[in-house]
């Protein structure tokens, strides 16, 4: 691969939906061997992070440092000073290991070999001052090098080698060290601190991943906490399951950084070597840059840490059913992480769900369908509002419908597109709080 497939812009486009080139058990007899999730480590990390500097903060790196397992990863790039550091964290769902009986009573289904069911990129800015986490989609449309079209989660099948070359190629970013997580970390966290608090706006039942909760608080232990994690439940599908990943992330660092957790040492240590043990890593993260990033991983629990998902819409190509991510607003999104930026807020889930988004068409029909899916699947309340009485020509443009700037700012990012007033005399339609012009870009 050369360094321009590695740095440069996509390599391709899907166009009217078709591809185009762009695009054990438990150690102690309990019963889970070798399912992943990346939100264990990234966790544990933050808890570490928040440790004073002091020889037991230094103790839990080593602690850490020396129960991973280390492999080589080949398709890993050099870092150079100036650049962002970038992470690539992926929870896999083989189930080996697992007895059939098994993995009916934990609603895991079966199949041979292993998928990233978790991609997370954790960056760090250059100045280490700042880190993002972006989250990709499972079934997210990716290019093999012969173009031939996939789901992120397939390409997992040939080894982190793999799945590293296709994230950098084609999303034009450099992937600097590899961790994988296994689910014994997962289920060791949870079981270490006795449960994890969850709150409920509304119940949650999904008979395939085996979640059954009621509205309301609930204090659940591990084998819940996995039926949560890995639920897809609700309209927008993976969209929804990344999201419970970002609140139980948040909920489970939230009691790991708590005085009753950092306070009791050996209760710290056993998270730590749990999760170490059922760790893999590229044989170049070492404890330094791993104290980096649980440096920077710090602001988690407080939502200080901004947490996206790569923007997208579903279409089905060649019978399956995959995520296409939007490209102007993940082309900015990438740019942004190569500059080495804190990627602008998005707002939370409650707050893009109360946004009201009109969308005027300027008679684009392929390219409405394309922004109202990308929006309506990142949360956005988004619908069409008519040809409208702007043309936005090449350019997608959100206007700022006075007294809703941040609103208009978080819909801009994530379209990747330029914000701006309103022209003198044009009124927003009844109920917007953002207005969105369609332009050629949408289909492009």
């Amino acid at each position: 691969m050369t360094a321009e497939q590695r740095h440069g812009r996509p390599r391709g486009r899907v166009v009217g939906g078709e591809p185009g080139q762009w695009g054990p058990a438990v150690r102690g007899g309990t019963r889970f061997r070798r399912l992943r999730r990346a939100a264990v480590a990234l966790g544990t990390l933050g808890a570490v992070g928040a440790v004073a500097v002091g020889g037991t903060g230094l103790a839990l790196y080593r602690t850490a440092d020396a129960g991973l397992t280390r492999i080589p990863v080949s398709a890993l790039e050099g870092k150079d000073g100036g650049q962002a550091l970038n992470v690539l964290v992926v929870g896999s769902d083989s189930r080996d290991g697992l007895t059939r009986e098994e993995e009916l009573a934990l609603k895991l289904g079966s199949f041979e070999g292993q998928r990233s069911d978790t991609v997370i990129l954790a960056s760090i800015t250059p100045d280490q001052q700042g880190v993002s986490l972006v989250s990709f989609p499972r079934d997210l449309l990716v290019l093999d090098d012969d173009g031939d079209p996939h789901k992120l989660t397939e390409t997992f099948f040939e080894g982190p080698d793999h799945v590293v070359d296709i994230v950098a190629s084609n999303f034009g970013i450099p992937v600097h060290h590899y961790a994988e997580i296994s689910i014994l970390g997962f289920l060791g966290v949870v079981e270490t601190l006795g449960a994890v608090e969850i709150c409920l706006d509304e119940s949650l039942r999904d008979r395939k991943s085996g979640a059954d909760f009621e509205a309301g608080c609930h204090a659940m232990d591990p084998e819940e906490a996995l039926s949560y994690v890995r639920s897809r439940q609700g309209a927008r599908g993976d969209f929804e399951r990344i999201e419970r990943q970002q609140v139980f992330l948040k909920a489970m660092l939230s009691e790991m950084v708590s005085s009753r957790t950092l306070t009791d040492v050996p209760k710290l240590f056993r998270v730590v070597e749990r999760v170490a043990d059922n760790v893999t890593t590229d044989d170049g993260l070492d404890p330094a840059t791993m104290r980096t990033l649980a440096e920077e991983l710090r602001g988690l629990a407080s939502g200080d840490v901004p947490m996206v998902v790569v923007p997208g819409y579903t279409r089905t190509i060649g019978g399956k059913s995959y995520v296409v991510a939007y490209r102007p607003g993940a082309e900015a999104l990438f740019a942004s992480i190569r500059d080495g930026e804190v990627l602008a807020p998005r707002g939370s889930k409650e707050e893009r769900l109360e946004t009201s988004v009109a969308i005027w068409t300027g008679g684009r029909a392929d390219g409405t369908d394309v922004v109202a899916s990308t929006l309506n699947y990142s949360g956005f309340s988004a619908a069409s509002a008519g040809p409208g009485e702007v043309d936005a020509g090449a350019t997608t443009r959100v206007y700022v419908v006075p007294g809703f700037e941040d609103q208009a700012g978080w819909v801009g990012a994530t379209l990747g597109a330029p914000v701006q007033s309103l022209p003198v005399g044009i009124e927003p339609p009844e109920g917007a709080q953002v207005v969105v012009a369609v332009g050629d870009d949408a289909t492009s």
